[in-house]
């Protein structure tokens, strides 16, 4: 791939280093963390035992294909609580002692997100956080050398009461009656997932091959040129279990080693980086197409999304998701009108591929690009 314009910024606001210092805190000294997170567990329990955790939502995919636009989409609505960026700060605690930070100015003021790629974010716009407790309770869960699946047969009894009590909480804090993730990394969960939430609605989003893959190069030489200025960025990304991209990035393994190493072999070159990436796309969504094929509760309880119907028929690809999640248009008209104008294919940057790489990109994806329409 031709070299980009685009250039990481050094930039880094003040208010980043202190709240990375927060960060750094709560995630180190693990134990005290989770006491604190029993204590608000205890303070609130009279309402969380009266409350049962009804059709989760979780938006996965590969990331570069729209999760985040959808995200901030589904958590307008006002059914849906989610993990703001406000959670990065304490995610142990999400709900009474989470008010500490509302005496704070920390992002207040709309900020362009670290990807730089026109999304405006503040502390309160949502964000994927729960990853953080996943690293936790799973030691492995980010070991590219194993298999990352998580099938219904897995069990972790404090984490599951730990996750449903947060989210319980999270929950309550936010006054609404459903949960909204967004989590590449359950890509390789929906069976854990949907054993321990029964009703659980999945929303999985996907892009053409081409264009995503010209977007993961593009997160990947920007994170990594910004962690080079700035280590203390790499350092957060590994904190918070975001390793898409940069000096930490680590592959989800869907179950085939020998796949990985080849696409870690492939990467290393840079006349063969794009088919590393091209491998890449084709082994996570292949995976979740073999499990949609063979799992009918899983595709029940699953919408494909592909981030050209959301930009290109907005309107009707809208209509699909509130159905599948059974969420109602009521008090959600005007938030859906205002997608239905502004949703748009990325104009920051184009795919510049040369005409071998996208040859590559074809025949290495055709066969699993086929299954969802392209």
């Amino acid at each position: 791939m031709k070299g980009s314009k685009n250039r990481a910024r050094s930039d880094f606001p003040i208010t980043g280093y202190a709240a990375y210092a927060v960060a750094k805190f709560f995630t180190s000294f693990k134990k005290f963390s989770y006491l604190l997170s029993r204590i608000e567990t205890l303070l609130s329990r009279d309402e969380i035992n009266e409350l049962s955790i009804d059709r989760p939502i979780y938006i996965v995919g590969l990331a570069r294909a729209g999760t985040t636009i959808i995200l901030e989409m589904l958590y307008k609505h006002p059914f849906l609580a989610s993990h703001k960026y406000r959670h990065f700060l304490m995610p142990f605690f999400p709900h009474r002692f989470s008010r500490i930070v509302d005496q704070s100015k920390f992002f207040t003021k709309p900020r362009e997100r670290v990807h730089k790629d026109g999304i405006m974010v503040t502390r309160e716009s949502p964000e994927a956080v729960e990853e953080i407790f996943w690293k936790d309770f799973f030691n492995n869960n980010h070991n590219e050398e194993i298999s990352n699946v998580m099938n219904e047969t897995r069990s972790n009894t404090n984490f599951e009461q730990f996750y449903r009590n947060h989210i319980r909480k999270l929950i309550i804090n936010q006054r609404c009656s459903r949960y909204l993730a967004k989590n590449n990394y359950n890509i390789t969960r929906l069976e854990y997932l949907h054993r321990m939430f029964p009703d659980v609605k999945f929303l999985l989003i996907v892009r053409n091959p081409v264009n995503q893959i010209a977007s993961l190069i593009k997160q990947t030489r920007l994170f990594v040129e910004m962690e080079k200025k700035n280590p203390l960025l790499a350092d957060w990304h590994r904190l918070t279990g975001h390793s898409e991209f940069g000096h930490y990035q680590l592959c989800i393994n869907t179950g085939d080693n020998e796949i990985i190493h080849k696409i870690r072999r492939l990467w290393k070159n840079e006349n063969t980086n794009v088919k590393g990436w091209a491998y890449y796309w084709s082994s996570i969504y292949d995976y979740i197409m073999n499990l949609l094929d063979t799992n009918k509760e899983i595709k029940e309880a699953t919408l494909i999304i592909r981030h050209e119907d959301l930009c290109e028929n907005p309107a009707n690809t809208i209509d699909k998701i509130l159905e599948h999640t059974e969420l109602p248009l009521h008090n959600y008209e005007k938030i859906k009108n205002y997608y239905i104008r502004h949703l748009n294919k990325p104009t920051y940057y184009t795919p510049n591929f040369t005409t071998q790489e996208l040859q590559d990109i074809s025949v290495i994806t055709k066969a699993t690009a086929s299954r969802f329409g392209y």
